[in-house]
């Protein structure tokens, strides 16, 4: 076994750079950021050379010193290269012929104290600004004597961190002499941290471990959500949805509020409430709160009954998008409108009249069914229509339907009011009529009898004594 191990050892030598560290080995970052095809950068007595080919995701790297022989390794992205365990080279972007890299320098070794072994498996990594990463740590007690291991993490980034076993937050761990344990440190990054390499020290009793988080781009600033993302909703309904920006940041923040891919003729406007008026192009999110808004989505009359699919968009101080895809089901709609000839109607007792009533379904799409007359009257009175009732009525159609109406032949003159409700499956529209009562009076007759004869009477007078 010994001898398989040495040939290796030698190997890694010549080879210059291993594929990862020793276990001992922390790093202190000594350049960050982008560097062109043919830069080279220099770090004390080591002196690193980029060469980037346009499209390729890796960044081929030469590493020179006087110290050690020079190497040349290619680096894929979202990898590191380590130089003789004194140089560690991250490659975290490749775009073009450039690449953001973190160049960083041994600056101490030793993760264990006397009878005591700490490692983590994965000592850096990747993250997005507002992630959070969780570190697997292993504790070894190599003593004899059980030991407590007091547990708490150092940094000069200000970020939060936790350290977590079965599932529960814990500062102590007991570690039974000749075992291990495995604990978890949760590091919380801020939505605000910059892009590069961090150092989060972790000490475990009197051992410590040099952990690194590399914030390879900036997370969003602001959540944005719907109540609901898709709705159903009738050709000619008011359509809104209740959305939410919820700012995560330390600052107060203008967030820009749009729609895209909304069918030609359809408008759409932001509001505070549904019964506001005063539409919003932008909305401003105190530090670290939510808003809520509701965006109203307004398609034509003439507009189809199916589905449409648009993206309500929030675009950020720095020019970021965040969308949420909505879903509007459109069908079709029925509504009745109810019209007469006219409203008021004159009549003798026991006459039968007509009130012609018409139906129209100006709806969009489906039809009316089972449309039929309720008619109120005053009791003794007699009504019927014709027809009866009618099994559909379609969009754009109109039905007439001829109500009759008869009052008592003893009844008092004087004014009654009969209403027609008219009923079907989907609507229902009311009229009220005003019906006059006139009866018929024979003292015009007699009053003109007497007149007559009164005057026949003057005239026989007259004759009969007048030429005396």
């Amino acid at each position: 076994m010994k001898a398989s191990i040495v040939p290796l050892v030698a190997i890694c030598i010549i080879a210059g750079g291993c594929i990862a560290p020793a276990l001992a080995s922390t790093y202190s970052s000594a350049y960050n950021g982008w560097v062109e095809s043919g830069k080279t950068i220099t770090v004390g007595n080591y002196f690193v050379t980029f060469s980037i080919s346009n499209g390729s995701p890796t960044a081929h790297v030469t590493v020179q010193s006087p110290d050690y022989t020079t190497e040349e390794r290619n680096i894929p992205e979202g990898n590191s290269y380590y130089y003789y365990n004194a140089l560690r080279i991250y490659v975290a972007n490749v775009t073009g012929s450039q690449a953001l890299v973190d160049i960083s320098r041994a600056i101490s070794s030793g993760s264990s104290s006397a009878g005591t072994k700490v490692w983590c498996d994965t000592p850096g990594l990747n993250a997005l600004a507002g992630d959070e990463v969780a570190f697997p740590i292993t504790i070894q007690n190599n003593g004899e004597d059980d030991a407590t291991y007091s547990l708490s993490a150092s940094s000069d980034t200000g970020w939060s961190t936790t350290y977590m076993y079965n599932g529960k937050d814990v500062y102590e761990i007991y570690v039974p002499a000749s075992q291990s344990r495995a604990v978890t440190l949760a590091v919380q990054t801020p939505y605000t941290a910059s892009i590069g390499e961090k150092t989060i020290t972790a000490n475990i009793g009197s051992s410590s471990l040099d952990l690194h988080v590399y914030i390879t781009s900036v997370n969003q600033s602001v959540e944005f959500s719907a109540k609901v993302n898709s709705i159903i909703a009738s050709i000619g309904d008011k359509i809104y949805y209740d959305v939410t920006l919820n700012n995560l940041q330390s600052k107060e923040n203008n967030y820009g509020l749009s729609v895209t891919g909304l069918p030609d003729n359809w408008y759409y406007r932001y509001v505070e409430t549904r019964g506001s008026t005063s539409e919003l192009a932008e909305a401003v999110v105190p530090a670290e709160s939510a808003k809520s808004l509701v965006l109203e989505i307004v398609p034509p009359y003439s507009v189809s009954e199916g589905t449409y699919n648009f993206t309500a968009v929030v675009t950020t101080p720095d020019n970021v998008t965040i969308s949420k895809d909505l879903t509007l089901r459109l069908k079709a709609s029925s509504s009745m409108t109810m019209t007469s000839d006219k409203l008021a109607y004159t009549a003798s007792p026991g006459q039968t009249f007509e009130i012609n009533v018409y139906v129209t379904n100006s709806g969009t799409g489906s039809a009316l069914t089972n449309v039929y007359p309720e008619i109120s009257a005053p009791s003794g009175w007699v009504v019927s229509s014709s027809p009866g009732t009618v099994n559909s009525i379609k969009a754009g159609e109109t039905q007439k339907f001829v109500i009759s109406v008869q009052p008592p032949g003893n009844i008092v003159a004087s004014d009654y009011e009969v209403t027609v409700t008219m009923t079907s499956d989907q609507a229902q529209k009311s009229s009220d009529y005003r019906i006059t009562i006139a009866t018929s009076s024979y003292m015009p007759y007699i009053g003109g009898g007497i007149i007559i004869a009164v005057l026949v009477g003057l005239a026989f007078l007259y004759k009969k004594y007048g030429r005396r």
